[in-house]
């Protein structure tokens, strides 16, 4: 073969090759194109499908809407009364009907025992009852390992004898900090209670003024919105007390607070038990 004939053959081939991979490359960017157009065709397509959905959806489920918004926006608000029954627990469950709002008693056994009738009308009207113990004194709730356990052991055989209810919310005297002990605490959780202390304290057990209280508890309150906590305000069951609610839920009321009574599965608020 000529060297001629050689370089006709090479040549020949060579345009062929060029025009075999031109080809391909213009094929290939016309498929993708055509996959690219597919794919953006259906998802604008599903969307619109997606969006007629959702928005025949929210058109028919409009109140339910209405009804989920509403709740999750809703702030959560824990008042809590201690040492009833008292003389003024019937005139704070008349201040808690009107206002149509639900709170939670911790009450102590002997009280239950001297007035069963008022605290039948605080499960009545839909509040929670917890226990608050027996004696109330420090020398003898906190004596032993036990005796906080079997103080409420004993307060809760009352208040379900008098109310027909069982419980397991409890409060011990003056709270968790600093008396009760790990150990006694520990004996309090294998009995299944759940202890429950307090994040705003109305001082209503050492200050007789309506308005310091108030501003005390809106105060308290206003701090804790800041940082997303929720509220368990402690009150007792006194007359002072009973003389500063009705402005003091108005004014919650206008924060947007949402008033529930304690459920045995909510996280309870503690203080930091000692060793």
């Amino acid at each position: 073969m000529t060297p001629r004939k050689r370089l006709i053959i090479f040549t020949t081939l060579f345009c062929i090759t060029i025009v075999i991979f031109s080809s391909s490359m213009i094929l290939g960017k016309h498929l993708s194109l055509e996959a690219k157009v597919q794919a953006t065709t259906i998802n604008k397509s599903t969307y619109r499908i997606h969006k007629t959905k959702l928005m025949n959806i929210e058109v028919k489920g409009n109140s339910l809407n209405t009804f989920f918004q509403t709740k999750s926006a809703a702030r959560v608000i824990y008042l809590t009364f201690d040492d009833g029954p008292t003389e003024y627990t019937e005139g704070i469950l008349k201040i808690l009907h009107t206002h149509q709002i639900k709170s939670t008693f911790f009450m102590l056994n002997e009280n239950m025992i001297k007035r069963p009738e008022i605290v039948e009308n605080v499960v009545a009207d839909g509040h929670a009852i917890g226990c608050h113990g027996v004696t109330h004194r420090v020398s003898n709730f906190y004596k032993t390992m036990t005796s906080p356990r079997e103080e409420m052991d004993t307060c809760a055989k009352t208040l379900e004898s008098v109310s027909g209810k069982s419980s397991k919310i409890v409060r011990v005297p003056f709270g968790s900090f600093p008396n009760l002990t790990s150990a006694q605490k520990i004996e309090l959780d294998k009995a299944d209670y759940v202890m429950w202390d307090w994040n705003v304290d109305s001082n209503d057990w050492k200050i007789d003024n309506p308005k310091t209280i108030t501003q005390s508890v809106l105060t308290q309150v206003q701090k804790l919105l800041k940082k997303d906590k929720v509220p368990v305000i402690l009150f007792h069951d006194k007359e002072i007390t009973a003389k500063v609610l009705p402005q003091i839920i108005e004014e919650l009321k206008d924060l947007g607070y949402e008033f529930l009574p304690i459920n045995e599965n909510d996280i309870p608020v503690q203080f930091q038990i000692h060793s």
